[in-house]
């Protein structure tokens, strides 16, 4: 925090002997580290300890009179009514709602609040890593954009391939702006393709009781499935950052000092591009050639053996 202080500081004085002004009431601070983020509610029953939306297997907190996930229950076996049970956020054995250390930070005659979040050229950064944050703010904003194209995205005097065309363009490409530097989880992955198959339930007016596969969905609008875009737009900025010789390519080999926590740490942006590259079979030797390489990926996009359709049709 010092060294932050003194830097900003540094900064702003720098600035200011050349005739410019820092608003200090829009800097910001956020404090960046393992379980510093807030947990925010979800869904219409909030667990009591991680507050996400809870399910049937869950048990009520006597404390909080919350209702409780299994996984942060502590609870090994199945789960039966206990009248006296209560979770361990009323037991004080886990981590706050807001992670944050401090609230404000003071720089010589300012006050700079510490943010839980900080969104960036449309990107959402989490003090705690990760991109569940990214995943919703691109979901709100795309599910806004959807909405005003509404008109002609459900018109049937359109063809399905046109539609299909401007929604690839103007909405997903919306939904996945920033992506290329997402390391998704599965559960993220399923909240972004949960998002774009009510969408293309609404422009083909499938309900969701109907037999229709979200691969058929796919067909019909002649879109690539949404996991094939992310795996596309990810490689494509791999192979950007591979042929640089500035800063994005140097700050993916920085080595951090310091010992590694208990756990499996999160998956990592380098290891999200591993896997891509080995489940479509693409030869990173290919890279340092930006024609050869794009050709690689659109054809591995477009091959059926790659992984593609077989997980789209689970997935529906």
């Amino acid at each position: 925090m010092d060294e932050l202080l003194y830097r900003l500081g540094e900064w702003k004085k720098h600035l200011e002997a050349k005739g410019l002004r820092v608003n200090m009431g829009k800097t910001k601070v956020m404090i960046s580290g393992k379980d510093l983020h807030s947990l925010r509610d979800s869904g219409k029953h909030p667990c009591g300890v991680c507050r996400k939306g809870i399910g049937r297997n869950s048990i009520l907190c006597s404390g909080c009179q919350l209702w409780v996930h299994k996984k942060c229950s502590g609870i090994k076996g199945k789960l039966t009514p206990d009248p006296p049970y209560k979770c361990k956020r009323c037991m004080g054995l886990c981590r706050p709602v807001d992670g944050r250390p401090v609230k404000q930070v003071s720089l010589v005659d300012s006050k700079l609040d510490v943010v839980e979040s900080f969104r960036y050229l449309g990107d959402e950064l989490c003090p705690g890593g990760g991109c569940e944050l990214a995943t919703i703010a691109r979901s709100r904003v795309a599910w806004g954009k959807f909405r005003e194209l509404l008109p002609l995205l459900s018109s049937s005097t359109i063809s399905l391939s046109r539609r299909g065309m401007l929604f690839n363009s103007c909405v997903r490409g919306v939904l996945l702006h920033a992506s290329e530097c997402w390391a998704l989880r599965r559960e993220d992955i399923q909240r972004l393709m949960r998002n774009e198959r009510a969408m293309l339930r609404w422009m083909l007016r499938v309900k969701a009781d109907d037999d229709v596969s979200l691969a058929e969905m796919y067909s019909r609008l002649n879109l690539q499935p949404l996991e094939s875009r992310l795996r596309s737009n990810r490689l494509r900025w791999y192979g950007h950052v591979q042929r640089s010789d500035g800063w994005i390519k140097r700050c993916t080999e920085i080595v951090v000092d310091g010992s590694q926590g208990k756990g499996r740490p999160r998956k990592s942006w380098k290891e999200a591009v591993n896997d891509d590259l080995h489940l479509w079979k693409v030869n990173p030797e290919l890279v340092h050639d930006r024609p050869k390489w794009r050709n690689a990926l659109k054809t591995a996009m477009k091959s059926p053996t790659r992984g593609n359709r077989g997980k789209v049709a689970q997935s529906g």
